[in-house]
């Protein structure tokens, strides 16, 4: 499969490194010099250094024979404009745009593939906004995952401190102890993520990733120490596009809202916009504005700042006087690690969000989603088994998976079920992989 990449942003260039490693053919287009040579010296992709809106560069990269085109820049325009441009000099199967304005997001214009040239729009915001709200309905307890088919099903990551009842314990002993249905996915161990088998022993520091059903977890999280409740009561710092976006979801599901901005003009323009939430003018540090406004009796914060290390902070600050529960955009792999470990309940990054739609889109077929884990190092892939599948008719026990590959849940006629050893396979069958991310290729042979 041929994939041409315009853009080596954080979004462009993650996807080339992520379908590099898929044995991938990538053709990376990027008109910084300096940006170019570096993307190429770090991963098997070609550059080509250029304008992706310049028929010529396009036509040097090879557009004719590829397979997918992913217009990835940080403007709109000139993504939709190469989509266009490849839509009407080439026959490309899959052309995708990512934008950041709603509006182009939820015009109808692009309805029609062959008017506009794009086949998939994706929108890193709207789609983080969605992701946050989908952790405040959980109760943001941590990162949550949901999946398509099997909705009662949820990959949750949790921080392992000194005082878990975890720590220095097997995988096996854990299970068993506990007697709850639940699998033990993965775990991140002093930077490095590893899919462990009943032997492992759960470390301090340790970041594990757990798959079971929503009411299991309900019971796992008190042993984490960690409360379950309805989150009503949300506040939200930075009125910017992801935060506006954010309110009004939340508004119509019925919480109460609260959106802190500095900027006073801002504020006036949110009132406008979102009159049924409350509007606060001022700085997330502010003390005597948790106190007037009795900001620290609300039971979540969520901090999508354009500033990484204000939602961090701002996330924690909120916690120490009182807010039960934090939820902070962030981006960098090393932020999102370290807000883990030092009380943020759960982080949202619009990169990764973007980037699971995009390759939830280029794999679709049988699979239903794909989820990123851990900088691209893994990932949690949902797959409806087809009649062609060589996994159909056998035992869990009896299948030859890729290597750092387990399944650790199954969707079978709206029942989730996560199986042990002697568990069948059937066509129909919606399946939930946990896999290390060199070993997707062998596992995309065994599902058609």
């Amino acid at each position: 499969m041929r994939i041409v990449i315009l853009g080596a942003g954080e979004v462009g260039s993650e996807i080339a490194r992520q379908m590099a490693n898929e044995k991938k053919d990538v053709i990376l287009i990027e008109k910084d010099p300096m940006r170019a040579k570096a993307v190429a010296s770090s991963m098997a992709v070609t550059v080509i250094d250029g304008e992706g809106s310049d028929p010529e560069v396009l036509k040097e990269a090879g557009v004719g024979s590829a397979d997918i085109f992913i217009a990835a820049t940080t403007l709109d325009e000139i993504n939709l404009i190469a989509c266009f441009l490849v839509a009407a000099e080439y026959d490309v199967p899959v052309k995708i745009a990512r934008v950041r304005n709603v509006q182009y997001s939820e015009s109808r214009a692009f309805d029609d593939s062959k008017i506009s040239g794009v086949d998939f729009l994706v929108n890193p915001d709207q789609e983080a906004a969605i992701d946050i709200v989908q952790t405040v309905e959980q109760g943001a307890t941590s990162t949550v995952t949901v999946f398509e088919n099997a909705s009662d099903i949820q990959l949750r990551e949790f921080f392992i401190d000194e005082d878990s009842e975890m720590k220095d314990k097997s995988v096996k002993d854990i299970r068993m102890n506990l007697k709850e249905n639940f699998v033990i996915t993965g775990v991140v161990h002093k930077g490095e993520l590893t899919i462990p088998n009943g032997d492992y022993i759960v470390q301090e520091d340790d970041q594990i990733y757990v798959v079971a059903q929503k009411r299991t977890f309900h019971r796992l999280s008190k042993i984490f120490g960690v409360k379950n409740n309805k989150l009503k009561k949300i506040l939200i710092v930075g009125g910017t596009t992801i935060g506006i976006s954010v309110a009004d979801l939340l508004l119509s599901r019925g919480r109460s809202v609260m959106v802190l901005d500095k900027d006073y003009e801002h504020c006036k323009y949110l009132a406008e916009l979102l009159p049924e939430a409350l509007i606060l003018n001022g700085d997330v540090s502010d003390k005597q504005l948790y106190n007037d406004e009795n900001i620290a009796g609300a039971d979540a914060i969520v901090t999508c700042t354009s500033n990484e290390e204000i939602n961090i902070l701002g996330g924690l600050y909120a916690k120490s006087l009182g807010v039960k529960r934090s939820i902070a955009l962030v981006e960098k792999t090393s932020y999102i690690t370290l807000a883990s470990s030092i009380g943020i309940n759960s982080t949202v990054s619009p990169k990764f969000c973007a980037i699971n739609s995009i390759s939830k889109y280029i794999r679709k077929g049988n699979v239903r989603s794909v989820h990123s884990i851990f900088d691209g190092n893994a990932e949690a892939i949902e797959a409806t088994l087809s009649e062609k599948s060589s996994l159909i008719n056998l035992a869990l026990k009896d299948i030859q998976l890729p290597a750092n590959c387990l399944i650790a849940a199954i969707n079978r006629k709206r029942k989730s079920i996560i199986p042990d050893g002697n568990f069948v396979l059937k066509a129909g069958d919606s399946v939930v992989f946990f896999i290390s991310r060199d070993s997707v290729p062998n596992l995309e042979g065994l599902l058609t």
